[in-house]
């Protein structure tokens, strides 16, 4: 605004506010004309003289700025020139200026002279130099420069050029585009929070709009840091003060009262706007960031109503509206159906009922804004208000279809050009955006974030969810913490996709494939990502591709796992099944895939999760099974330079899921103790090598596919709750099954049928899991065995007189074999290695076979009546059996691990042991579990495919039935059992609520 209009405007206001209010818009109408530059800014007085707030309009030094010449247009002030006066609030002014050395316009803001002299509001200028400079983020205004000339202070930021949020909403605004908008400012907010500074006057005056849609946030002049705030208040508390003894003041850096610390705001002290206080900033409590997710709600609802929650017709009484409402008072008649919870729960007055986080509500907003995707809005009329008239405005739907959108606002603005340019400006409008989003300079504060330590708990730990239920099979994060790249799975096959953490940019990069994604990994600059892609033969293929898209580049084949690039960003590592020797190999390379070298064969060691460089690119973790008295698994780390192993912790492990080595050369453990019971979901440890383990959440749900940036300030993991349901099918026909219990814990492993008709199960419910057993159809369950250790894999002999099972007790930190009566009494242990799993016993009841690791991996066996076992045939560590029905015949699983990780081969050995009769190989989407047919000819085994719901079958023979044995559309497959007479399928199967979540550390 030059000065002409600015005397202008304030000679208009004075005429103006001496007129009745419902005379002033014919006023305006005449004397302004169609300058509506001139009449906002008229507008904008007379919103302050009506509010009370003249004290600080302004107006009340208008003369003072104009008569100094200090900053006047044409100035030069090192090196910025001032161009022109471009607006005016109640701490400064903000010029136009050009910077003469990085040649770029910015915005240059001075403080008012006479309130120079003020330390607190001095203070307070400062402060919004720093807590918006504290928050480099796209979506809030950035802060070149903060500085003083002649007396006065100035702060030097980027220039925006476009329009308040206020003038949009003028023009009228779609659902559409209010959704979008305030995705962005709860993006910056989000920023904000996390940063523990809390903005405080959330407001459409300070929410400027550029002209390529971008939001930006301005004004953190009243921003707060949270814990600061606090501090003080327990300050206020120990004198003895109380909230309502410091004056309920309007918003007025005037009227500021002087604090012992001029860092901190007193409770009591009303800052911000009155229109869009929270009941608490209202009644001068303290507040946190929750206040920000109010003002938001009313910015959101005034968007979509073009009317502002609450009224009242003084300062006063739109204090007691908001202190008083009711959510049921709420006028939401005019805002859509799905649109109105949101509204409501932004605007609670209870903060316990309100968003409780920034991440909250974009999180509802983006599940809006994607039904809106495909979904036709109706046309609505809103009314849309000024400070003293009403305007009924048509608001046009926004085009659902991208191409739609880009032509519809190019009629709107009329630009010149081309129709058939339209789809290609989309795309690359839209790879703009989501670079110049992806690209924001993060990087000053990462510093200042806290990382995983030993003194971090799981208190500490903020967990919050990234993307919906059903949609990720894998997820990981980039070292830079800025993207998050998935694995979209959707019916007909699954897709790679990133997303720009904390926005609402997603892009798909690796388009819908019906081969299985997986194992995600990005480089050390978080430029490009490797994953794997299942391939018809033994293991995957490798790719690369850049993170913003572009074509996939093969880099390597028959691996197990993906690729990880060490720290240098110069090694590919990455392991592979070699089937000539039945061994895995760790394989390094070139990034391109190029120079392959092996530095280790091992028949004892794999990974089943991407590599894990140690921060130097010495050596790799991986999990290990070679000694035999070991424990079921151990971390290793494996030198890269020749392949040689060191322990990197005593630590006894069920399984390890992944391994993340932070750069502080700690490590993250997605796994499960070998004290927990393998039914417990997975959790997430620190481990200090050598050292101390320390548990970091204790979830009832469970946690995989964890990844972490290079620092540990921020993790993802996909988090799921597993309801396990057992289902009883006639004949084995899907159609006819008949759910029996459904359980979120009751079950926890399971089933097998006894011979007169009942079902053996393990209960998750406790801390150790209990055998227990019931009828068919659920009903008259017992425990069998009582808290005496973590006990499964039951099995019973054919005349029902015995129950085998496994149990680990604490009391020799070793899991063995026992036996006991039909109903749980007499039990007797039978073996008396160091880890003894899966028993299974013969048809004839003689002998029990079993998985041990000592003192040789394999398959052993002893006497139902004890004695001295004995092993029958070697087997890769972590093999499990079944017994045939028929002829005692034993069929081994490698179950994923050791060298049989990546391929799927049945070895069927015989009850006397020695080499295997034969090996089955099944289809690269078999998986666990498998059993015997009852017939005995075949070998049932559970498939991936169909979201992994169903029972396939392979004869003998090796030939693989075309269809599979149940049809089953819905849940996962986790166990099942024939009835002693084959007659009826007893069947375990999951619901599992999956979601990907973001893990951030809070202090």
């Amino acid at each position: 605004m030059n000065d002409k209009t600015w005397h202008k405007a304030k000679e208009l206001f004075h005429e103006a506010r001496s007129l009745p209010a419902d005379k002033r818009s014919s006023f305006l109408d005449e004397r302004c004309l169609n300058d509506k530059e001139l009449r906002d800014q008229v507008e904008e007085f007379l919103g302050f003289y009506d509010s009370e707030f003249l004290e600080s309009s302004p107006l009340m030094n208008a003369d003072k700025l104009l008569e100094n010449d200090n900053f006047a247009p044409g100035r030069v002030i090192g090196r910025y020139h001032i161009r022109e006066l471009i607006g005016t609030g109640g701490m400064g002014q903000v010029f136009l200026a050009d910077d003469s050395e990085l040649k770029r316009p910015v915005a240059f803001k001075v403080l008012h002279e006479e309130v120079a002299g003020d330390k607190e509001r001095v203070h307070r200028f400062i402060q919004e130099a720093r807590a918006a400079s504290a928050l480099n983020h796209p979506n809030i205004l950035t802060i070149y420069e903060i500085g003083a000339f002649e007396g006065a202070r100035f702060i030097v930021s980027e220039y925006v050029d476009g329009e308040t949020l206020r003038e949009r909403m003028r023009s009228g605004l779609t659902s559409a585009e209010s959704v979008e908008i305030t995705c962005q400012i709860a993006t910056a907010l989000q920023a904000a929070h996390s940063a523990g500074i809390v903005h405080r006057d959330i407001k459409p005056e300070n929410i400027m709009l550029r002209q390529d849609g971008l939001v930006k946030v301005l004004d953190f002049g009243l921003a707060k840091l949270t814990e600061a705030d606090n501090r003080e208040e327990v300050r206020n508390a120990e004198r003895g003060m109380r909230n309502e003894e410091v004056d309920l003041i309007p918003h007025s850096p005037l009227r500021t009262p002087h604090l012992k610390d001029p860092h901190l705001t007193a409770p009591g002290l009303i800052m911000g706007t009155v229109a869009y206080m929270s009941p608490e900033q209202a009644r001068g409590q303290a507040v946190d960031s929750r206040t920000d997710l109010w003002s938001l709600g009313v910015v959101f609802h005034e968007m979509l109503t073009g009317e502002s929650p609450f009224k009242g017709e003084s300062v006063t009484d739109l204090v007691t509206s908001i202190i008083n409402h009711d959510a049921a008072s709420l006028d939401l008649t005019t805002i859509s159906q799905e649109l109105k919870p949101i509204c409501t729960k932004a605007l609670a007055k209870d903060l316990k009922t309100r968003y409780q986080s920034a991440q909250q509500l974009l999180q509802d907003l983006q599940g809006e804004k994607k039904r809106m995707e495909y979904a036709i809005q109706q046309t609505p009329y809103i009314t849309v208000s000024s400070t003293d008239e009403m305007k009924t405005q048509l608001i046009r739907r926004r085009p659902t279809l991208s191409a739609e959108y880009i032509v519809t606002g190019i009629k709107r603005h009329k630009l010149a050009t081309f129709t058939s340019l339209a789809l290609v400006t989309f795309l690359a409008v839209g790879l703009s955006v989501y670079r110049y989003n992806g690209e924001s300079p993060d990087s000053a504060d990462d510093a200042l974030l806290p990382a995983i330590s030993f003194a971090t708990t799981d208190k500490d730990l903020k967990i919050s969810r990234l993307l919906t239920s059903g949609t990720v099979a894998h997820i990981t994060i980039s070292p830079d913490g800025k993207y998050a790249a998935y694995v979209s799975e959707k019916s007909g096959g699954q897709s790679i996709r990133v997303m720009q953490i904390g926005v609402s940019n997603d892009v798909e990069i690796v388009p819908s494939a019906a081969n299985r994604l997986k194992l995600l990994n990005f480089t050390p600059d978080s430029k490009y990502l490797y994953y794997l892609q299942a391939t018809t033969g033994p293991g995957g293929s490798i790719f690369k591709i850049p993170v913003l898209g572009g074509a996939p580049m093969q880099i390597a084949q028959k691996a197990v796992t993906g690729g990880a690039i060490s720290p240098d960003g110069k090694t590919l590592a990455f392991f592979r099944y070699d089937e000539s020797t039945d061994s895995v190999l760790l394989i390094l390379a070139n990034p391109d895939g190029t120079n392959e070298k092996t530095v280790l064969m091992s028949e004892l060691t794999y990974c089943g999760s991407n590599p894990a460089w140690s921060p130097d690119g010495s050596m790799i973790a991986c999990t290990t099974y070679n000694d035999g008295k070991q424990p079921y698994e151990k971390l290793i780390g494996m030198k890269t330079s020749d392949g040689s192993q060191v322990p990197l912790s005593e630590q006894e492990w069920s399984k390890i899921g992944g391994v993340v080595w932070l750069a502080d050369g700690n490590l993250i453990i997605n796994g499960n103790e070998r004290s927990d019971p393998l039914m417990k979901p997975s959790q997430l440890w620190l481990l200090a090598p050598n050292a101390d383990l320390k548990r970091l959440t204790n979830d009832l749900n469970g946690f995989s596919d964890v990844s972490s940036t290079a620092r540990g300030d921020s993790m993802v993991a996909l988090q799921s709750k597993m309801v396990r349901n057992l289902w009883i099918a006639p004949d084995s026909d899907a159609s006819r099954a008949k759910k029996v219990v459904t359980s979120s814990g009751d079950i926890g492993a399971g089933p097998q049928w006894t011979p007169d008709g009942r079902i053996l199960y393990t209960s998750g419910i406790n801390d150790t899991g209990d055998i227990c057993i019931m009828n068919e159809d659920g009903t008259n369950r017992k425990q069998l065995t009582s808290n005496q250790g973590n006990n499964g894999s039951a099995s019973v002999t054919a005349d029902g007189r015995y129950i085998v099972f496994s149990s680990y007790r604490r009391a020799d930190n070793k899991q063995h074999v026992f036996r006991m009566d039909a109903d749980g009494g007499n039990q007797k242990q039978l073996t008396d290695g160091d880890l003894e799993w899966g028993p299974k016993v013969s048809p004839d009841g003689k002998w029990v076979y079993y998985g041990a690791s000592t003192p040789t991996p394999g398959i052993w066996r002893v006497s139902i009546d004890g004695g001295e076992p004995v092993m029958i045939a070697p087997a890769p560590p972590g093999s499990l059996i079944d017994i045939s029905p028929r002829n005692g015949m034993i069929a081994s699983y490698a179950f994923g691990r050791g060298p049989q990780s990546g391929v799927n081969k049945i070895s069927i050995i015989s009850p006397n042991g020695k080499a295997p009769i034969k090996t089955l190989t099944l289809p690269s989407t078999a998986m666990w579990p498998f059993h015997w047919t009852p017939d005995g000819r075949a070998i049932a085994f559970g498939d991936s495919r169909n979201n992994g719901a169903n029972i396939w079958r392979i004869s003998l023979d090796g030939k693989l039935d075309k269809k599979p044995i149940t049809n089953f559309t819905m849940e996962k497959l986790f166990n099942f059992s024939w009835s002693a007479d084959g007659k009826k399928l007893a069947v375990i199967r999951d619901t599992s609520v999956v979601d990907a979540v973001l893990i951030s550390i809070i202090k």
